[in-house]
């Protein structure tokens, strides 16, 4: 008489299945996200590279054009306030420091504040690098930041007392270098552009190397939904065909 399937074969495939179609989603999630990733390379790209734009432009667009805004090159002149400067922590080469935030005073009055770029921790004190400290009106480039919501857990909080954060907390930091008098924008901040033997500090705080590993991620879950099958399809032939065992002697 002809029977069935076992109950172990019935329950291994539908844990094979189940798990097959999470492993099949998530090497097709990587997939998306791997095309998510090129185009955002290709638009920073496009942005970075781009003439800078007259920061008043930016100034002048409404909340849902500035939360596109991320990554435009931008120009801004004006003066900087540097007894106002406050300082985001920050690595370079291996080593840990600030990065100098400063308010810039535009023509107009309003201000921006500018990520001047870094300093290692033992020239934090403006006195160290007095250098890089003019007072002229001058035209900074740079690329603008959005400014990022919350505040991670995993961060330690800042020090408003010490002008140090170790999150871009741009309305805290604003909010600690002016009691009285027009306040900074907040809704934004712009990383300065690197300038050839400049005095500290050194600009060029956006990293533009973005990771992607999507593809290999993705080749990774694939992979591993074909080592399932073939595994499953091993067990379902010993299941169903017993007798076509191989003997041992």
């Amino acid at each position: 008489m002809t029977t069935g399937p076992s109950r172990s074969l019935i329950g291994v495939t539908v844990a094979f299945a189940v798990v097959l179609t999470v492993l099949l989603g998530l090497g097709l999630w990587q997939l998306q996200r791997l095309h998510w990733k090129l185009a955002l390379i290709e638009h920073i790209a496009e942005r970075v590279h781009a003439p800078p734009t007259p920061i008043e432009r930016v100034l002048a667009s409404s909340p849902a054009e500035l939360a596109d805004a991320e990554y435009t090159h931008v120009a801004l002149r004006g003066r900087f306030r540097h007894e106002a400067e406050r300082y985001l922590y920050a690595t370079a080469e291996g080593d840990w420091g600030w990065d100098v935030i400063t308010p810039l005073e535009l023509e107009d009055g309003r201000k921006v504040l500018v990520n001047r770029g870094y300093v290692p921790r033992a020239r934090k004190d403006r006195a160290t690098r007095a250098a890089g400290l003019s007072d002229d009106v001058i035209t900074v480039t740079g690329l603008l930041r959005v400014t990022p919501g919350g505040h991670p857990w995993w961060m330690p909080a800042g020090d408003p007392a010490k002008g140090e954060w170790f999150w871009p907390e741009i309305g805290a930091m604003a909010a600690t270098m002016y009691s009285e008098g027009r306040p900074p924008v907040t809704s934004f901040y712009i990383d300065a552009d690197p300038i050839a033997g400049a005095a500290p500090p050194v600009g060029g705080a956006t990293k533009l190397d973005l990771p992607n590993r999507h593809l290999e991620y993705a080749l990774t879950w694939f992979g591993l939904a074909g080592v399932l099958t073939a595994i499953y399809a091993l067990f379902a032939y010993r299941q169903l065909f017993p007798s076509r065992r191989i003997s041992q002697p």
